[in-house]
């Protein structure tokens, strides 16, 4: 007869707790009730488990051997709902991770490529982050900065990303929009900016060292605050295109050092590339082909 999973979990707490009233406490029921569950048990089982001392039960040697299976068996039952569970999620769910917004930042593309299916996504600016969650399948697809294969993956190349200056019209470097400024240019400046920028928020502090940054949470906090605001923010190619009707009266300034500008690749299992075939092989998912989109120039 099969054991009872509730018998095993009050043998288990029996042991880590040493004795009836502690174990009947965690498990939140009566000792006279956990006392039934053991003599049940050892009735299943057809062997003695306890040795009754004064005021007090022992395991037995044989009890003991009986509790390390009792444990063994329930972390292979939540190992088992676990991965199972995970598996189900996995054939509902498309989870894309990212060092930067950009690629995060075209859900109707994923979701015409995987219609029916969850789209989840993660940005983290640590790409071995992302790396080692994709080798686990939390991550089904990551975009990095840069080509990444080995033994279990591959990658592609998937757009370019220009950052640029978004300034009122009266802003000094408005008149720039053609040509572009370079980061020296603005250094000093104090800078709207969205929290979440991915590695964009190294870059910016790596090269605008003496720039102030007012941080705002999300990009509604942000938009509010930019459009009745006339400090410079940030902006790229790629958000400009989701963005572009949400802030008013802006000019666009394009940054010309070669640093203002990201090479996006996504990199998925090579196991999952038939999963993953509805987007890969979708040209439209894929914004600009490496070197045909003109960004800015160095200066």
């Amino acid at each position: 007869m099969p054991i009872e999973t509730y018998l095993l979990e009050q043998l288990s707490a029996f042991r880590r707790a040493g004795t009836l009233s502690g174990a009947a406490e965690t498990l939140h029921i009566s000792q006279h009730a956990l006392s039934r569950s053991m003599q049940k048990l050892e009735k299943e089982l057809q062997v003695p488990l306890f040795l009754h001392g004064r005021n007090r039960l022992h395991l037995t040697e044989t009890g003991k051997i009986a509790a390390d299976y009792a444990d063994r068996i329930l972390q292979m039952q939540n190992e088992m709902v676990s991965l199972l569970q995970s598996y189900e999620r996995s054939l509902k769910t498309i989870a894309i991770g990212s060092c930067a917004p950009g690629p995060l930042l075209m859900p109707v593309a994923f979701a015409q490529s995987f219609p029916g299916k969850t789209i989840t996504t993660e940005l983290n600016a640590s790409e071995q982050e992302l790396i080692g969650s994709l080798k686990k399948e939390a991550l089904h697809l990551i975009f990095l900065s840069h080509p990444y294969s080995d033994e279990l993956t591959e990658s592609r190349f998937w757009s370019d990303e220009h950052l640029f200056i978004s300034v009122i019209p009266a802003h000094p470097a408005a008149v720039y929009s053609n040509q572009g400024v370079s980061f020296r240019d603005m250094d000093g400046e104090t800078f709207l900016m969205n929290r979440s920028i991915g590695l964009w928020n190294a870059i910016v502090h790596q090269y605008l060292p003496h720039s102030r940054f007012v941080l705002q949470t999300d990009m509604e906090a942000l938009e509010t605050v930019v459009n009745t605001s006339t400090l410079p923010s940030f902006a790229t190619d790629l958000a400009n295109r989701l963005y572009q009707n949400r802030f008013r009266n802006r000019v666009l300034v394009p940054i010309t050092d070669e640093s203002a500008c990201m090479s996006f690749y996504a990199v998925y299992l090579k196991k999952n590339r038939k999963k993953l075939s509805p987007w890969l092989l979708n040209e439209t998912t894929e914004p600009a082909k490496k070197g045909a989109t003109k960004g800015p120039k160095k200066k």
